[in-house]
């Protein structure tokens, strides 16, 4: 048996450079932080009460941007801190900080409008901007996206603009898992200095955007399977206890806020 060559025995001490993995740790938090939210919202149920919620948004949001007082505001905001006391306190954290981002930069926008011609109606519009935000945020919070998308199609919208949305939706998880699982490989095999991250980065793009690209040609197989015609039918749940309250609480309160719009802006 012939000796190993003496380059096979001779000992090596490779030592690689210290490199900052930081690029990929944050983008890999985002990533499952990202999926934990929307996994958290899919498992949100409340007796299909979307639709009305939904419509108690839109008539709410329309109420606050014509305003010309700040009377109905300091009600809007009393009947969303109800609603909070029901949050945890991370999503009353999240609900306010996004909130008062918006309401911060929309004072950034209105500041010189202020300084030039003094303080008026403009000054409404922060506060107008927080308690839009606020509300979109408590929506979101307390229904699913799911519920949400169904509860689309009773405004009329087309079959195809839901199914858009909820597949979305769903996808957004499916890849993002995929690209959660390669960013973890990157991190495991990442040896040494690697000056050019970007690149590796756009590797993993690249493999996300084919993954996608197979999947949608999959789904549109699997539809054309299926004799997928365009319609994309609401299921109906069973009828559960405390239905009828569900959808006549926001109806009491549509009217109630409709009463307080038109008399405190003085219609009435």
């Amino acid at each position: 048996m012939k000796d190993l060559p003496e380059w096979a025995k001779r000992e090596e001490s490779y030592r690689p450079d210290k490199d900052r993995d930081a690029f990929i740790s944050r983008s890999l938090l985002r990533m499952m932080e990202m999926l934990k939210v929307l996994r958290a919202q899919a498992g949100r149920r409340h007796r299909g009460q979307a639709g009305a919620a939904l419509a108690l948004l839109l008539l709410l949001l329309l109420a606050v941007v014509t305003a010309r007082t700040p009377a109905f505001l300091w009600t809007v905001l009393g009947g969303e801190l109800v609603l909070m006391t029901a949050l945890t306190g991370a999503q009353l954290r999240k609900i306010i900080a996004g909130a008062l981002t918006a309401a911060v930069f929309c004072l950034l926008l209105v500041l010189p409008a202020v300084v030039f011609w003094g303080p008026g109606p403009s000054l409404l519009l922060p506060f107008k901007t927080f308690l839009c935000v606020t509300a979109l945020n408590l929506l979101q919070q307390y229904f699913s996206w799911h519920e949400i998308t169904a509860a689309l199609r009773r405004f009329h919208l087309p079959p195809e603009v839901i199914f858009i949305l909820d597949t979305t939706l769903r996808y957004l998880v499916v890849l993002g898992d995929q690209a959660s699982l390669l960013l973890t490989s990157l991190k495991l095999r990442s040896v040494g200095h690697n000056p050019r991250k970007h690149k590796a980065m756009a590797g993993i793009m690249g493999i996300v955007v084919q993954r996608s690209q197979r999947l949608s040609l999959e789904m549109a197989e699997a539809m054309r399977c299926r004799c997928f015609t365009g319609e994309y039918p609401r299921l109906e749940g069973p009828r559960e206890k405390g239905a009828l309250w569900g959808r006549l609480i926001p109806c009491l309160l549509v009217a109630f806020y409709v009463f307080l719009y038109l008399r405190l802006e003085g219609f009435i």
